[in-house]
């Protein structure tokens, strides 16, 4: 674009070319030129003008100093970003489920094989174990947990301390409160709109949904798998990652000794169904199916038989 500048901007003082005015000259703010610059290079940052002009990177900018000694209110409203998080360096539990996190992902754009739409990612702070529930309407939320926990305490023998969720309203509500009052449990919130302050399940629903993504992409199946999908990369995630401070696996932490992961098997890999019924001398023997993930009250396999169209469990 060609023209006269005159028309955008003057010099305010004409032995002062630091000082530059725009508009009328009466009402006009004054800005240094570098900061002009700044204006007019669709406000990229001081730093990086300063580095490009430099290095004579771009030409037709001469004797202008770059420093960044004001704010640019614009630049500010346009660019600013929410503070960051710092790294913990402490375990700031003791013993596992002092301090469980809670989040829902959903509605999910298919419904699962079983109907759902929502998961419920809970993970254990001291630990890090991870349980999945799967709910057909986010209201379940409450009734889920409830059951989930009471279960968790009898089996690992210790009681829950606190609960720290989001502000949504399948967590904030009287059925959620009651309940925790009753058990002496304390209900922590994250701040509104600030998901960081619930991070540890944040990127735990991140990683379970990465994995099933790839899971499925890698055998070309149906979206309609994503709970087992999440259900497996759960389950894997559980007996192989390392606690970042303690250096142990979620597993190992929460039941006391090493995972033997021997027995995974690839998600998604065909598999021969054994029929367990009275045959026919010349029926054949077994359904074709796929492994889907592993059963979470038995040690079985899940399976889909193409067959009869349902989700089945076996054995090697």
């Amino acid at each position: 674009m060609t023209g006269n500048d005159g028309m955008f901007a003057s010099l305010e003082d004409p032995d002062d070319k630091e000082q530059v005015t725009f508009g009328d000259n009466s009402k006009g703010k004054v800005i240094g030129l570098g900061w002009f610059w700044h204006l007019r290079i669709a406000h990229i940052g001081m730093s990086q003008l300063k580095k490009v002009v430099k290095k004579g990177m771009v030409t037709g900018v001469k004797d202008v100093t770059f420093e960044k000694d004001k704010l640019c209110s614009a630049c500010q409203a346009g660019k600013q970003v929410a503070s960051h998080h710092p790294m913990k360096t402490c375990v700031s539990t003791s013993k596992p489920l002092q301090l469980l996190h809670m989040d829902l992902f959903g509605p999910t754009t298919y419904e699962s094989i079983g109907g759902n739409l929502y998961c419920l990612v809970i993970v254990d702070d001291f630990t890090r174990y991870t349980w999945t529930l799967f709910l057909d309407d986010k209201s379940e939320t409450p009734d889920k947990f409830k059951i989930f926990a009471k279960r968790a305490q009898r089996e690992f023998g210790v009681n829950n301390v606190k609960v720290r969720s989001d502000n949504g309203s399948e967590f904030k509500n009287y059925k959620v409160d009651e309940w925790c009052d009753e058990e002496g449990i304390k209900h922590e919130f994250s701040a509104t709109y600030t998901p960081q302050q619930n991070g540890v399940v944040e990127r735990k629903n991140k990683t379970l949904i990465t994995f099933a993504r790839a899971m499925l992409d890698d055998n070309g199946m149906s979206e309609d798998f994503w709970a087992e999908a999440i259900n497996t990369a759960c389950h894997a995630s559980n007996r192989v990652y390392l606690h970042r401070l303690l250096g142990k696996t979620p597993y190992e932490l929460l039941i006391g000794r090493k995972p033997n992961i021997s027995y995974f098997r690839v998600f998604g890999c065909k598999c021969f169904i054994y029929k367990k019924k009275r045959l026919g001398k010349f029926e054949k023997r077994c359904d074709v199916g796929f492994f889907v993930g592993y059963a979470s009250n038995s040690k079985a396999y899940r399976v889909f038989n193409q067959t009869t169209g349902m989700i089945e469990e076996m054995c090697t």
